[in-house]
């Protein structure tokens, strides 16, 4: 055997088994990467499976509390501003009842005013007191339209 035959022999049965083994890796690099593909896929859906019950257990405990607690609470307050509009029409009819000046209610409202310091009537511009005389219901007692200027039209 002459020297160039064991070369091609060695030379040959390796250059054999590196194209063998590239391939074999190459395939291995692929099987490698479609299961992290995978992995990487699986891990996204546990994510959001979490985000999801996440929403979920806030929404249950704490945002449904929230919307019954406003619910009741504007109930509260739309009977509370009827409760008030009442109030006002009765001290407003109160005013122009023939019993005007001996009314123990009038003189109870008057004497809290006084008691903390503040005018009879509770607009700070004078000695207090009820007026005198009612103004006509369409003004706010200025000589202006409620709601605006005179020159307003709406």
């Amino acid at each position: 055997m002459e020297l160039s035959e064991i070369f091609n022999f060695v030379l040959g049965g390796s250059l054999l088994a590196t194209v063998i083994g590239i391939v074999t890796l190459k395939a291995t690099v692929r099987k490698a990467n479609a299961e992290a593909e995978k992995a990487k896929a699986d891990a996204e859906t546990v994510r959001i499976d979490n985000a999801e019950h996440a929403t979920r257990i806030l929404v249950d405990n704490i945002v449904e509390p929230l919307k019954d607690e406003l619910d009741g609470t504007r109930k509260d307050l739309m009977a509370t501003k009827r409760e008030m509009a009442r109030l006002r029409k009765a001290i407003d009819r109160a005013n122009s009842c023939r019993h005007h000046d001996d009314c123990p209610v009038l003189n109870g409202m008057r004497e809290h005013a006084e008691s903390a310091g503040n005018d009879t009537d509770g607009n700070g511009d004078g000695p207090g007191g009820q007026p005198e005389e009612r103004s006509p219901p369409d003004t706010d007692g200025n000589g202006t339209e409620v709601g605006g200027e005179s020159e307003d039209p709406g």
